[in-house]
């Protein structure tokens, strides 16, 4: 987990790791600190993430929860909710950006619902919305979690794929997911054009 001495440090910390301070990221924050509070001390727990959307990289700033480490799930449902959990029984908090609870600001609810302004004034706003409301508009609510949740990775068995070569899951069968059709990639270009592009 990171560090952070006041809201100026992270929003710089952010700006390194995400590439900008957004709207989300900055929710995001007071999200995980509403969510860390009210879980209250635990060493060991996960985050489940409800979009793809600024809020994983605020978890991954602000806790040791990472992709990488295999502590932050990212289930996009397309709301902006995060849940911090304990590992061994599956009680955590969820912590939502409330509707209701942004009708006195309305750059964060215009943001919330997608139609947010691009101009600096607008953007300026907002940022200095988001830093007064704090966690005003996040509602915070206890649940439990579903078994599929509480395991924790294992080192699955490896194979070679029989048409690639590469190790790819034993339990996927002889073909790796990408050969058995499920590759995000164009099929390969012939050689010859490929030498012409190089």
């Amino acid at each position: 987990m990171t560090s952070f001495f006041s809201y100026d440090d992270f929003i710089e910390k952010a700006r390194a790791f995400h590439g900008c301070a957004s709207p989300g990221l900055m929710i995001g924050a007071s999200m995980v600190e509403l969510a860390l509070h009210s879980l209250g001390r635990v060493r060991h727990y996960h985050a489940l993430c409800e979009t793809t959307r600024d809020l994983p990289d605020a978890v991954q700033l602000l806790t040791p929860c990472t992709t990488g480490n295999g502590r932050l799930h990212v289930l996009d449902l397309g709301r902006f909710a995060l849940t911090l959990y304990r590992q061994f029984d599956g009680r955590g908090v969820r912590v939502s950006l409330d509707l209701a609870g942004t009708e006195g600001w309305p750059h964060i609810r215009r943001w919330a619902l997608g139609r947010e302004s691009s101009d600096e004034k607008s953007l300026v706003r907002l940022e200095r919305e988001i830093r007064k409301a704090g966690i005003s508009i996040l509602s915070a609510s206890p649940v439990l979690m579903k078994a599929v949740f509480l395991q924790e990775p294992s080192q699955e068995a490896m194979t070679a794929c029989i048409a690639c070569g590469e190790p790819h899951p034993l339990a996927a069968g002889p073909l790796c997911r990408a050969c058995a059709g499920h590759s995000p990639y164009v099929p390969r270009l012939p050689a010859v054009i490929v030498r012409r592009m190089v």
